[in-house]
């Protein structure tokens, strides 16, 4: 059962049973009060009956009648007198003296009454009907006796019966016209619990980007915003994973093709070199080539066994002396070939760092800065201070980097120009290291380039403290 319809059912069952319980109430109040006003009716017409038969039960005595017969004689006249009258004269034996009562009350009933009625009035049901008896006692000379009163209120319980039958009629049609009001209403208030379940299967089918867009200030509405901020959060996630596994793919295909093209050449050389007589100067050419491109292919798997080591390791940081740090740099760029590295004076410099992966990182950076340049060209190795960040930098004025480039440099064996980087020995991982190197010091690489005009890397460290 849908949830509207449960709203629907339990909204109906309470309103009418408070519906019902309120009306047979009010319907049971106007019949108290009909019934009270009735009482004092009657109460009146049998105060008047007594006085008529107390009235004429004195002129008849004067007349020297017997009690008994005063009484009944009494009866007569009051009767000719008030013919709608119901009423019976006992004496003090319980014995009718005069009796105008209907068929369906008989004595032992009109004795009961007379007993329990005394200054008030009893309700008894004779057959179909039901009477009001109201009883006093009267004088009449040495006689006493009872006046019993009988009052035919059946037509007040056939009202009170009729306004309950209208009642259940009118709760009956409200209470359907509640249920189908309730039901639409319902309906209406709960549309945005629908859009949050359908929204909630398409993303279950994949289709992250759907939203509820519910706008209700209420309770419903605080769910689907944050339904819909839940829904951005996977989406964001999914995207990240997509793209984890994209990158992860491009890594391999990358890798292999970076191992494939040199390993079938070092087969086809070493194989020349294995089943053929060649010249000495081939011999040397194919040895060469083999030599060579197991170089390469060394350099690449150490690189890959150091970007695996950080990704599992991190960093350790500690001050360290940036001073220390480029003099470490400057004799590891001793040996390449058409340096002209220059570096700015550091002394008094401290920054929060791992002292050999920073040294790794700014080498790295030159050898990628002196590659891109001419032969000769300036590469500056400096550094600029604010508040409490020290940023190092790598500049020159080589070839420059195109903009629609820098997104992916930093991708693994990706390359601006494959064919100058694999003639300068390059795999592609160097800027892959050094923006995993940037990540263990808890910051990252920074590029602004320009073709034609050169490059600057940027490398923001926390400022650590001289001991």
């Amino acid at each position: 059962m849908k949830i509207a319809q449960k709203l629907t059912l339990c909204l109906v069952a309470v309103t009418g049973a408070l519906f019902l319980v309120g009306g047979y109430w009010m319907v049971s109040q106007n019949f108290e009060a009909s019934l009270e006003q009735a009482a004092a009716q009657n109460a009146a017409q049998h105060t008047a009956q007594r006085l008529s038969v107390e009235d004429a039960a004195l002129r008849l005595a004067m007349q020297q009648a017997s009690g008994e017969s005063v009484l009944h004689a009494a009866g007569l006249e009051v009767a000719a007198a008030m013919p709608q009258a119901q009423f019976s004269l006992m004496n003090e034996g319980w014995a009718n003296l005069y009796s105008r009562v209907p068929q369906q009350v008989d004595k032992n009933m009109l004795i009961d009454a007379a007993r329990s009625a005394q200054d008030g009035y009893v309700l008894r049901k004779a057959q179909e009907n039901t009477y009001m008896f109201v009883a006093s006692t009267l004088t009449a000379g040495s006689t006493q006796g009872t006046l019993v009163s009988v009052f035919d209120i059946t037509e007040l319980y056939a009202q009170r019966t009729a306004q309950l039958h209208r009642f259940w009629r009118l709760c009956a049609v409200l209470l359907c016209a509640a249920a189908v009001l309730t039901l639409c209403f319902t309906t209406i208030v709960l549309r945005p619990l629908k859009r949050l379940s359908a929204a909630a299967a398409s993303i279950a089918a994949g289709q992250y980007g759907q939203r509820t867009q519910v706008h209700t200030q209420d309770e419903v509405g605080r769910l689907s915003q944050d339904f819909d901020a839940m829904a951005a959060s996977v989406e964001q996630a999914m995207e990240s994973l997509e793209d984890e596994v994209r990158r992860r793919d491009d890594f391999v295909a990358a890798f292999t093709h970076e191992i494939k093209t040199p390993m079938t050449a070092m087969l086809g050389y070493a194989d020349l070199l294995r089943s053929r007589d060649i010249g000495q100067s081939a011999r040397e050419k194919a040895a060469d080539y083999v030599y060579h491109e197991t170089k390469r292919l060394e350099a690449l798997s150490l690189k890959l066994l150091e970007l695996m080591r950080l990704g599992h390791e991190g960093a350790g940081l500690e001050s360290v002396p940036l001073s220390a740090v480029f003099s470490d740099v400057r004799h590891a760029c001793a040996g390449l070939e058409g340096a002209n590295v220059t570096f700015a004076d550091a002394r008094g410099v401290w920054v929060l760092a791992d002292k050999p992966l920073l040294a790794d990182l700014l080498y790295n950076l030159v050898v990628n800065a002196v590659r891109a340049s001419r032969p000769g060209g300036p590469v500056q190795v400096g550094f600029e201070v604010q508040n409490d960040t020290v940023a190092l930098f790598v500049r020159d004025e080589g070839r420059g980097i195109p903009q629609n480039e820098l997104g992916r440099i930093t991708e693994p064996f990706y390359m601006v120009d494959k064919s100058r980087a694999r003639a300068q020995n390059g795999s592609g991982l160097g800027l892959a290291l050094c923006q995993r190197i940037a990540a263990a010091h808890q910051t990252a690489l920074e590029f602004e380039s320009e073709v034609g005009r050169g490059t600057t890397v940027r490398l923001p460290l926390q400022r650590g403290a001289a001991p």
